[in-house]
């Protein structure tokens, strides 16, 4: 605890000089410092991080397990309808989880999602028929527990409007930190041990952060049995941050897509994965940076101001594209700096305008809503990317993240 100066202390007596070093730089920490405070954290981010490794996993481990026996096309169908499972029917189990009691719930998707794992490997490992295996990914998509949404609205219930920006930026670095390390597990797994493997590891990572969260000291968040049919849907300014996420999400998707198709373009296809690493590193570092200031946007349209600043990034690495590969490389941390921000200031501003109660619905819209800006920004990038050149497509990706911030910027959140 700092140390306070006393008012009898001897004028004589020499005073200590580095207390101000020392409180500036505890200062600098201090967001952490209180989010490490609250009741429970470190169960919290255990919980966080358990639940975001196994999807981060699931799609590569379901593609390498398919692709063993079957076509590449039919693995690709499969984590398509895995994707297309997961992201319809994200909002009705947020729902669930708000209106009805979170524990039979997410006990519930947990036995549904363990068995249908099973059958699915089973069955692919069987020599299954295709329509079989892609029925039981969608299954599989459609039970999984909605852990990773709802821890969401738990930091939204456990923390206050001085730690809540803090915790969001945590969450999005461990989101960012999953998708990286998730792939490189399920790889390596399933190509060195067996892909039935990562399988089992994914079983184990849900079954404990569903067992932790449900046994977690406190009340779960509450339920809300009433108000309107369309949940948050009836809110005008989350159909505009709905919009704009979607769009967001997108404009991601569309650098991801496009960067490997400009090194091989390049006759550089080795940048490839340095391209996506580096943007996934610029994009963690910058979530954990902006949890240390989380007060630095706390007025204004702060959705609106990264998306603005994410447009900047990507012109700067469009602009990258006619020097070198390396040059796109060194653009690339730039560019993915603001990526993990705009993804945790769009969960904080959708907390702070979800229907009293609604919060992990909220959420499950946003994820949602992701899928299907990614879904589309690979489709269309692709096929600009192929049709007209990768940096003509992105030439476009700064006006899809301007877009996207003018439609979010009367969106508000709470004001510390």
């Amino acid at each position: 605890m700092r140390r306070q100066s006393s008012i009898f202390a001897d004028p004589a007596e020499p005073t200590d000089t580095a207390e101000p070093t020392d409180a500036a730089s505890r200062r600098f920490l201090s967001s952490y410092r209180d989010l490490m405070d609250v009741p429970g954290f470190w169960r919290l981010a255990a919980i966080g991080m358990a639940s975001k490794l196994p999807p981060g996993m699931v799609g590569l481990s379901l593609l390498l397990l398919v692709g063993q026996d079957h076509a590449y096309g039919t693995a690709g169908l499969a984590v398509s309808a895995l994707a297309v499972g997961q992201g319809v029917t994200a909002p009705l189990r947020g729902r669930l989880i708000d209106r009805h009691a979170p524990r039979p719930v997410l006990l519930g998707c947990l036995a549904a999602y363990l068995t249908t794992t099973l059958v699915l490997v089973l069955a692919v490992r069987g020599g299954g028929s295709v329509p079989f295996v892609l029925a039981l990914a969608a299954a599989m998509g459609a039970s999984a527990p909605p852990v990773a949404v709802m821890m969401r609205s738990v930091w939204h219930r456990s923390t206050d409007t001085g730690t809540l920006a803090t915790a969001m930026a945590l969450d999005s670095s461990m989101m960012g930190t999953a998708l990286i390390t998730g792939p490189v597990i399920a790889g390596w797994l399933s190509l060195s041990v067996s892909p039935v493997v990562p399988f089992a590891v994914v079983a184990v990572l849900t079954a404990a952060a569903v067992g932790l969260l449900v046994n977690s000291p406190g009340p779960l968040p509450c339920t809300a049995r009433n108000g309107h049919w369309l949940g948050p849907l009836a809110s005008a300014p989350l159909r505009r941050l709905l919009a704009a996420d979607a769009l967001f999400v997108m404009a991601v998707t569309a650098v991801d897509v496009v960067l490997p198709i400009h090194a091989r373009a390049c006759h550089a296809a080795g940048f490839t994965g340095l391209y996506l690493g580096a943007l996934s590193v610029g994009s963690v570092l910058g979530s954990l940076a902006l949890g240390t200031v989380p007060k630095l946007l706390s007025r204004g349209p702060k959705v609106s101001v990264l998306l603005c600043v994410f447009a900047t990034g990507t012109g700067a690495l469009t602009a990258a594209t006619g020097m070198s590969p390396l040059a796109v490389l060194v653009v690339c941390p730039l560019a993915g700096l603001v990526i993990g921000c705009t993804f945790a200031t769009l969960r904080t501003t959708g907390g702070d305008l979800a229907p009293e109660g609604r919060v992990t619905e909220t959420m499950s819209w946003l994820s949602s809503l992701d899928m299907v800006g990614g879904a589309v920004g690979a489709a269309v990038f692709a096929h600009i990317a192929a049709a007209e050149g990768s940096r003509t497509a992105l030439l476009l990706v700064p006006a899809v993240a301007l877009l996207a911030a003018a439609i979010g910027w009367n969106t508000r959140t709470r004001q510390p």
